[in-house]
């Protein structure tokens, strides 16, 4: 027969409703105790499931019969409850994430971390509250973040390597190939001195991957290596312009997005200038910007997946050896770089009007 909550219960000698509040990671529970219990449970061979958990709290408070889908936390933790929607990568990776549980039979909710300056331990009460114990969290604003929860009753998986303390498993692109792609694809274009720029928080928080990458494309692809431009700030137009025509890059290759390309072709970079602009996070499929697309869609089913599988193993805490996922980026052919063969592409990006 199937061990019930009961049987951990009489082993535990406690009640019914702590061994739940125990399992469930509820704060009001001394950790020892919740410690004991859960060890218990995992002896007998005992896990939660999330839907059947669902349904018995509806039970409990005589709600419809019919009970709820579990629900995931999608947190964020930028300054203003919506500021991660500002960013089109963000809004597809909530999309795919959303999607992904929903096949699935879960809700995916967003929570804002900050909200009313409440206290970690006081986010992880209301979840607990609500009777969720998964939560996957959006990049950060900044790079190093550290958070200090009550971890030992959640699933927790994270997107990025925004998050450096404590370390979950995690999704993110797979920039060694994205930019080993993207090199490839200069070459096929036929050009001859490809330069890299990117912010050097950026670099940083990717423990140089897309920097290791392309200068291994260089040695190996026989570019002429040229010195990243590593800025002290996300977008500073002007310094990528000098250093372009200095270094007589004939390609750009740097984090995009169209409304840059738009600013340094004001400056004379790109469009009619001959210089290509190549960007590694192409927004969506069909852009005019080209480069290279990390599909955050998927990125975020495969995150989803990644912590129901957890949830539903009862695998909580911050884990021993955390595991990144990561998923090939894709080109995107775009009208910003020559056509294969050096052929002038078909027709250049139009210019946006400043606003």
């Amino acid at each position: 027969m199937p061990i019930t909550m009961r049987d951990v219960a009489v082993r535990a000698r406690t009640s019914v409703a702590t061994v739940s509040k125990c399992l469930h990671g509820v704060p009001t529970i001394p950790a020892s105790t919740r410690e004991r219990v859960r060890r218990i449970a995992e002896q007998m061979g005992y896990r939660l499931h999330p839907f059947i958990s669902a349904l018995m709290r509806n039970r409990r408070k005589r709600r419809a019969a019919v009970a709820a889908q579990p629900t995931l936390a999608y947190v964020t933790a930028y300054p203003t409850e919506r500021g991660w929607q500002i960013e089109a990568f963000f809004r597809a990776l909530y999309t795919g994430a959303r999607t992904r549980a929903e096949q699935r039979g879960y809700l995916l909710s967003p929570f804002w971390l900050h909200r009313d300056g409440m206290s970690g331990e006081r986010f992880c009460e209301v979840l607990c509250a609500r009777g969720i114990s998964g939560m996957l969290f959006n990049p950060f604003p900044a790079h190093g973040a550290k958070l200090d929860l009550p971890w030992a009753g959640f699933s927790v998986v994270a997107h990025g390597l925004s998050l450096a303390s404590p370390i979950f498993h995690r999704t993110s692109n797979d920039h060694h190939q994205s930019m080993m792609l993207a090199m490839q694809e200069c070459r096929r274009r036929g050009y001859r001195r490809p330069g890299f720029t990117l912010d050097e928080p950026t670099t940083v928080r990717l423990e140089y991957r897309w920097e290791g990458a392309y200068m291994v494309a260089c040695a190996k692809l026989g570019f002429e290596l040229i010195n990243p431009l590593l800025l002290p700030t996300r977008w500073r137009p002007d310094d990528i312009v000098r250093w372009a025509r200095r270094e007589r890059v004939d390609v750009v290759i740097g984090l995009f997005l169209e409304e840059q390309i738009a600013d340094l072709a004001r400056r004379g970079i790109g469009g009619s200038s001959g210089i290509g602009l190549l960007s590694l996070s192409v927004a969506h499929a069909g852009s005019p910007l080209s480069g290279i697309r990390q599909n955050p869609a998927a990125m975020g089913a495969v995150a989803v997946d990644q912590l129901i599988n957890m949830v539903e193993r009862h695998e909580t805490g911050i884990p021993g050896e955390p595991v990144t996922l990561t998923i090939e980026g894709v080109w995107n052919e775009g009208r910003t770089v020559r056509g294969p063969q050096g052929k002038p592409a078909k027709r250049e990006m139009r210019r946006t009007p400043t606003r």
